[in-house]
């Protein structure tokens, strides 16, 4: 029988024993006799590596993990909301299996509470895995690659029935709920008039060109682009596809950590990808040849309506604007200033290249 256990509210309560009971899930015969924690790692204070010592069942196994949860016994605002952290959890065990995903850790153990939640996953560095940053851009083939890993889980989504009444996305669903709390709770908080002014004072607003401080047209613009998104087909995304999400194998195959996983409009989880993950320069010369390439590889993995060129280059002109209002507010407990300003002018020069204000009939 599996063991019951607690979810972990501090960072001291990742010991030997909670270690064993969660390895167990995957391997029941290992025990573990002691646990070394290294120190947290990452602008949120909320994952660190740890070794083992096994007692018994250790042959063949890794001696490296990372734990990652919200701890909301440290008391410490910088170790995340307790929703999020449920969100990426849940997204992770119970909507990524669903579609064709790019390649992520191998979780050994997730529990998920309204409070607190935790997850014991693979240590991917020692296999020579490659982390991205917000500072560290895609090059061309790895741009492709990843662009070809969204063709790939887009397409086993495409318009699914999955997406339906009754579906394993549909109402009453996590996914269908990930979607609503994101789009009409969280989303509508950025256009107040306190919020949206707090975010405009800060470095990432300053940076911004004027024509994207007004809040006003901000809204109209938004309003009408989540109006012209229904065109296009429904997929899975990955919800929050920056630099800092991205890595890549040894071997080079694209991978993702950190989901917000849930059922939106293909143009959304695209734009923010490219807008984010290439130097402004780089995005210039390659984005049309991104563009073909993923809409290629959708038809290749089955896709038989997949949008013309055009179309998709209209989609993903508008779509420039999503990132520069999420980017814009983007709380400051969930990544540092420098991170919020490089991705809010990457994506407004984007929107301003592409004229997206005036796509959008602004």
């Amino acid at each position: 029988m599996a063991e019951t256990l607690t979810i972990p509210q501090r960072y001291e309560d990742i010991d030997a024993s909670w270690v064993t009971a969660a390895l167990r899930r995957s391997w029941p015969e290992v025990a573990v006799s002691r646990v070394d924690r290294g120190p947290v790692f990452g602008f949120k204070q909320n994952k660190f590596r740890i070794k083992v010592d096994y007692a018994a069942g250790g042959e063949g196994k890794p001696d490296s993990f990372i734990v990652k949860g919200n701890f909301p016994g440290e008391n410490d605002p910088a170790t995340g909301s307790a929703w999020a952290m449920a969100n990426e959890l849940r997204s992770f065990r119970d909507i990524v299996p669903l579609v064709a995903a790019p390649a992520g850790p191998r979780w050994h153990h997730i529990d998920v509470s309204d409070e607190a939640s935790a997850i014991i996953m693979e240590d991917l560095t020692p296999q020579g895995a490659t982390f991205f940053h917000a500072h560290h851009t895609l090059d061309l083939g790895q741009a492709m690659g990843f662009m070809d890993a969204f063709a790939r889980m887009y397409a086993s989504s495409w318009n699914s029935p999955m997406f339906g009444e009754g579906g394993a996305m549909g109402p009453g669903t996590l996914a269908h709920e990930n979607r609503r709390m994101v789009n009409d709770v969280y989303f509508p908080t950025f256009f107040t008039a306190e919020n949206w002014r707090s975010y405009v004072e800060l470095p990432r607003g300053r940076a911004l060109p004027r024509a994207f401080q007004d809040m006003g047209r901000a809204q109209h613009a938004w309003s009408r682009l989540w109006s012209l998104l229904p065109q296009t087909a429904m997929v899975v995304i990955h919800g929050d596809e920056h630099l800092g999400n991205l890595y890549v194998t040894a071997s080079g195959q694209p991978g993702l950590i950190d989901w917000v996983a849930r059922p939106e409009h293909w143009p959304i989880g695209l734009s923010y990808f490219l807008l984010c993950a290439l130097d402004i320069a780089d995005r210039r010369t390659w984005e049309k040849a991104l563009l073909s390439h993923f809409l290629s590889r959708l038809r290749a993995y089955g896709v038989a309506d997949a949008p013309s060129f055009e179309e998709a280059w209209f989609f993903y002109r508008c779509a420039a604007f999503y990132p520069v209002v999420t980017w814009l507010n983007n709380s400051a407990v969930w990544q540092p200033e420098a991170i919020n300003t490089a991705n809010v002018v990457r994506a407004a020069t984007a929107a301003l290249d592409h004229d997206s204000f005036g796509l959008l009939g602004l």
